[in-house]
């Protein structure tokens, strides 16, 4: 294929991705229309697993490794009031192709299935799978880890925004709840109760003074205050019994669940009869009716810079016409499962800027998508050289 046709079939598969809906849980179409993307390649095997996510595979001429690529389909919400591009038009203009979904996380997807796609057979070894997953907006890693309890493999590449640069490790996400706990009364007689807004406020400064880690490549940790509500609420003249407090906390390489939850244990030591703190638990229930449940705690992960997979990684974009330039990930991703969870040497790579996910006005630079479309394919060759 000419250069003109490969860009006239990748956009054209990407703007039928954007044109199709696929808010968290509601992927059925857009996992079909992949599906037969893939089906019009050149896949050995294509199916959709029991909790909607697309797997495909394609096997190389002699054995070796297997290395999966994965991208998600699921998108953010949209107002559609506030964009001035039709969310789901898939308009082209500028250079740009627009549109909920085109960065964050279509246009790798779209890349991912057109490289590996088009890989003929005899320029790789091994095994690729290639996986299409669902919920990730809504639960980082927990379908994808479906797919590798099922499937041994020796490496992953995760699609997400990186503007083309090798994304060697990731920020992880986790969400506390904090309870502060009262005693009810009415509101006219309040020394009969206790009230557990009061309480919280002092908790709250406590968690604003703990110290949070710092990293060399990641920079420091995060933890935000996101929500606050007390009950009874609506209160009719009844002093608040219970003030419950959510928290964002980004976390970096080494931080651990319960080592978390003790940090904050000792910064609330003094509350400890009148307060609790845990991880919140995420049930989500897939298109196909599956219910996916995981506490909400993604950890963090870094390969080694100096390791065969950062260097083979590198060598890969270069090979695919991209500069060879490493970062870490700022933001969570399915490598949670993959790498933090469960030691799966993995990177992260894909076109476009996270700042542009979940924007108005979202948009991916077609000439962009074009370069990841060859680092893909780089990377493939080059990271099925490894030794097994």
């Amino acid at each position: 294929m000419t250069h003109s046709d490969i860009q006239e079939e990748l956009v054209s598969l990407l703007k039928d991705f954007v044109q199709i809906s696929s808010f968290s849980g509601k992927e059925e179409k857009l996992a079909q229309r992949i599906k037969k993307a893939m089906e019009d390649t050149d896949f050995d095997e294509v199916r959709i697993d029991a909790f909607g996510s697309v797997i495909a595979r394609k096997a190389g001429k002699i054995p070796g490794k297997t290395l999966l690529f994965d991208a998600h389909m699921d998108v953010v919400p949209v107002n559609i009031e506030e964009w001035t591009h039709d969310p789901f038009g898939g308009e082209i203009s500028g250079g740009k192709l627009w549109g909920r979904g085109s960065s964050d996380n279509k246009g790798s997807l779209a890349s991912i299935v057109s490289a590996i796609g088009s890989l003929r057979r005899e320029e790789f070894s091994g095994t690729i799978f290639v996986t299409a997953t669902i919920g990730e907006e809504v639960l980082e890693g927990a379908s994808l880890r479906k797919i590798l309890e099922e499937k041994k493999v020796d490496g992953v590449i995760i699609g997400e925004p990186t503007d083309c640069r090798l994304g060697i490790g990731q920020k992880g996400r986790a969400k506390f709840i904090v309870h502060a706990f009262g005693k009810p009364a009415h509101s006219a007689n309040p020394e009969k109760g206790d009230n557990a807004v009061y309480r919280s406020a002092n908790m709250i400064q406590a968690i604003q003074n703990m110290t949070l880690h710092t990293d060399q490549l990641f920079g420091s940790g995060v933890m935000e205050l996101i929500d606050i509500i007390s009950s009874p609420y609506p209160s009719l003249s009844t002093l608040p019994y219970d003030c419950r407090m959510s928290y964002d906390r980004r976390l970096l390489p080494g931080e651990t669940l319960e080592g978390t939850l003790n940090e904050y244990r000792s910064a609330l030591a003094q509350y400890k009869d009148k307060c609790s703190i845990e991880i919140e638990q995420v049930s989500f229930k897939t298109y196909t009716g599956k219910t996916i449940e995981s506490p909400d705690f993604h950890p963090a992960w870094l390969m080694s810079v100096d390791g065969d997979w950062v260097k083979k990684g590198l060598q890969g974009l270069k090979l695919g016409g991209v500069a060879p330039e490493y970062y870490g990930v700022p933001y969570c991703s399915n490598g949670s499962a993959s790498a933090g969870e469960m030691g799966i040497p993995s990177l992260v790579f894909g076109p476009s800027n996270i700042h542009l996910a979940h924007a108005v006005d979202e948009y991916i630079e077609i000439a962009e998508l074009l370069k990841s479309r060859e680092a893909y394919v780089g990377l493939a060759k080059s990271i099925m050289d490894l030794p097994i």
